[in-house]
C-alpha cells in the first residue's frame, strides 16, 4: 500500500470520527471528571481538548475555509454543554470559554498568516474591497459583476 494524502486524509477522517463517537459517549455516560483523576482544572482539559479537535478539523478537512471549521468547533462546544445538561450532568459556562480558548489557539496561526498575506498582496485596500474582489464569495442571485453591468441610460 502507497502512502498518499488521500489515504493520510481517509485515515485521519476515520480517526476523527471514533473520537467524536466516543465524545458522545463521554458525553452521555455515567463519568465524572473527578473520576479521572487528572491534576488540571476542568476547565483546562476542555481548552485542550478543542485545541485538539479543531487542528484534527483543519487538517481532516482541507477543502473547508479555516474560519468556518473554527465557528463549526465553537458551536460544538457549545452543543457539548447543552447535551451534558440534557443528560443530568452540570452546565458550565466556564467549560465553555475553554472550548472556545482551545479552538482560539488552534485558529490563531492561521489568521495571523492569513492577514500577512493580505498585507503583502493587497497593502492599500480595505478589507472590504478584498472580499469584494474575492472569487470565492457568493454573489446575490441575478447579480452580475461589475465588469459586466451596463451603464444607465
Amino acid at each position: 500500500m502507497r502512502l498518499t494524502p488521500h489515504r493520510v486524509m481517509q485515515t485521519l477522517r476515520g480517526a476523527g470520527m471514533a473520537a467524536g463517537v466516543a465524545a458522545v459517549i463521554a458525553l452521555a455516560g455515567p463519568f465524572r471528571y473527578a473520576d479521572l483523576g487528572l491534576p488540571f482544572p476542568d476547565t483546562v482539559a476542555h481548552a485542550v481538548l478543542f485545541y485538539g479537535a479543531t487542528l484534527a478539523m483543519l487538517t481532516s478537512l482541507p477543502r473547508a475555509r479555516a474560519n468556518e471549521v473554527a465557528m463549526i468547533a465553537i458551536l460544538l462546544g457549545g452543543m457539548s454543554e447543552v447535551v451534558q445538561a440534557t443528560f443530568g450532568r452540570q452546565m458550565s459556562f466556564q467549560d465553555f470559554a475553554g472550548d472556545c480558548v482551545g479552538v482560539t489557539a488552534a485558529y490563531a496561526p492561521i489568521a495571523i498568516t492569513r492577514l500577512r498575506e493580505l498585507a503583502r498582496l493587497h497593502p492599500h485596500l480595505t478589507f472590504g474591497e478584498i472580499r469584494a474582489a474575492d472569487r470565492r464569495t457568493s454573489r446575490a442571485i441575478g447579480a452580475r459583476p461589475a465588469t459586466e453591468q451596463r451603464p444607465l441610460a
